[in-house]
């Protein structure tokens, strides 16, 4: 996974990936970070997904100085294929955060985070 750091947003980062109903999948800890720019982190297993199915990747920022941009995914969904994030509306949350650590469940006006997952496929 990965995320965009900008200035100010000093670790420790911790990313995770969880399922749609808030279990945990995949934990770890961001190592030689950069003062800024995206961030990586590989999980020391890689999490097998389901197509169709919804996960939620985050991570923490000890100081909140994270980078978002408001209302992001009210424009409608970010496809880079073979992922798709939805646009936030109806039952649909996205750009979810959580403040501390903790499965992300909050929204506010569908913000993106700059939190992303890295997908192989065979």
């Amino acid at each position: 996974m990965k995320f965009y750091k900008g200035p100010g947003n000093d670790g420790p980062h911790t990313g995770s990936l969880w399922s749609s109903t808030g279990t945990l999948l995949a934990t770890g800890t961001f190592s030689d970070e950069t003062a800024t720019g995206w961030q990586t982190l590989m999980f020391p297993t890689p999490v097998p997904i389901t197509a169709g199915a919804t996960y939620v990747a985050s991570y923490t920022d000890p100081n909140g100085f994270y980078s978002s941009d408001s209302s992001y995914f009210e424009q409608g969904p970010a496809v880079s294929s073979p992922l798709t994030a939805p646009a936030t509306g109806g039952a649909v949350a996205n750009g979810v955060y959580h403040v501390g650590p903790g499965f992300p469940t909050s929204t506010f006006r569908g913000g993106n985070y700059w939190v992303d997952v890295i997908v192989t496929t065979p």
